[in-house]
């Protein structure tokens, strides 16, 4: 909560700052997220595709506000003999400050920080037995990235984020995307 609260004081600080490169912007992302379980020393790792919008205001060339939705198209199947599996995300979204850091006209660093809630779905049969459960993810989430603007109005971004860990019943997995995109600022 505490670090929330500092994100809000930094983005009040920085909001006062407004210079002609505010205003609102949309975009569209692909990320790849990465589930990782480990226990008793084995580690598995689940490689899942999702698609997203975003749409933001930036305050000034230093701080931001977005807030982005995601759907899953690209689910993790596993088969052992009789037993099959699926790992999918049904869908992402979250909120988020975004501090930037310009080293020229065309290109920036960027930090982000702020909440995320995902939801993942696991369903598996052993050839007379189904089921199905959802996982949760939700929480502080940050990331960091670069832009490079290719004019006034259109960028494209590559990034990482670390997520909220995945639970379900005291198992949790550990969750991160490497997401690239664009953004049109109006």
């Amino acid at each position: 909560m505490k670090k929330l609260a500092l994100m809000v004081g930094a983005a009040a600080l920085l909001a006062g700052q407004a210079v002609a490169s505010e205003g609102f912007y949309v975009g569209a992302q692909y990320d790849r997220h990465t589930l990782k379980d480990s226990e008793d020393g084995i580690s598995v790792s689940y490689k899942l595709g999702s698609v997203g919008v975003l749409g933001g205001y930036q305050l000034n060339e230093n701080f931001a506000i977005e807030g982005r939705w995601h759907t899953g198209v690209q689910d993790k199947s596993l088969s052992f003999d009789d037993f099959r599996a699926k790992v999918e995300l049904s869908n992402r979204f979250a909120l988020l400050g975004k501090g930037m850091v310009p080293l020229s006209d065309e290109f920036s660093l960027y930090g982000l920080a702020g909440y995320s809630h995902a939801k993942y779905r696991i369903s598996a049969t052993d050839g007379q037995n189904s089921g199905r459960v959802s996982l949760n993810g939700k929480g502080v989430t940050w990331g960091v990235g670069g832009q490079y603007a290719f004019n006034d109005h259109f960028a494209v971004h590559l990034e990482y984020n670390d997520l909220p860990k995945a639970k379900f019943e005291g198992e949790s997995s550990r969750a991160s995307a490497v997401t690239v995109g664009f953004s049109y600022k109006f």
